[in-house]
């Protein structure tokens, strides 16, 4: 069984494509790790080039399409790192499915995964269903409800 308040290190998975979704990935960060987490992130740049208000960001660890081999799979140590890592919770911010970090989630060592309910892709030991309004906001505001329902935090 999984406990949220047992949790001291939490990944996050996400993809942005405009400034306004990074900014609330950011607050949701912060509000993680104000529950005395660690908090690792990786964020996909669906371009060929990470543009410059993302880089020297602390805590972020980035990736775009010239990191992907042939088949969309990510090759940047970071990323290897981050699959093997003991994670407690794994969090994927995705709102359309994309390979890469489904690659991630998927591998991933983490003790407990959530994210977006998908069609086609199932890692997930809780699924989000999001559909009403498909939106990186709402998906965050879903993890921060039922989280603490689920596993009785305060």
């Amino acid at each position: 069984m999984f406990s949220f308040e047992s949790s001291k290190l939490v990944g996050v998975v996400f993809k942005t494509d405009t400034q306004s979704d990074f900014e609330l990935v950011k607050k949701f960060l912060h509000f993680l790790s104000d529950q005395d987490n660690k908090v690792v992130a990786i964020c996909f740049v669906d371009n060929k080039k990470i543009p410059d208000y993302y880089l020297l960001r602390k805590g972020f660890n980035f990736f775009s399409r010239n990191d992907l081999n042939f088949f969309f799979i990510p090759k940047t140590n970071f990323v290897l790192d981050f699959i093997e890592k003991p994670i407690d919770m794994l969090i994927d911010l995705s709102i359309d499915e994309n390979f890469p970090l489904y690659y991630i989630s998927s591998l991933s060592k983490a003790k407990f995964k959530i994210g977006k309910q998908q069609k086609e892709h199932n890692c997930f030991d809780v699924m989000i269903d999001n559909s009403k309004n498909n939106s990186v906001e709402t998906l965050i505001e879903h993890i921060k409800h039922y989280i603490p329902v689920l596993y009785g935090a305060n």
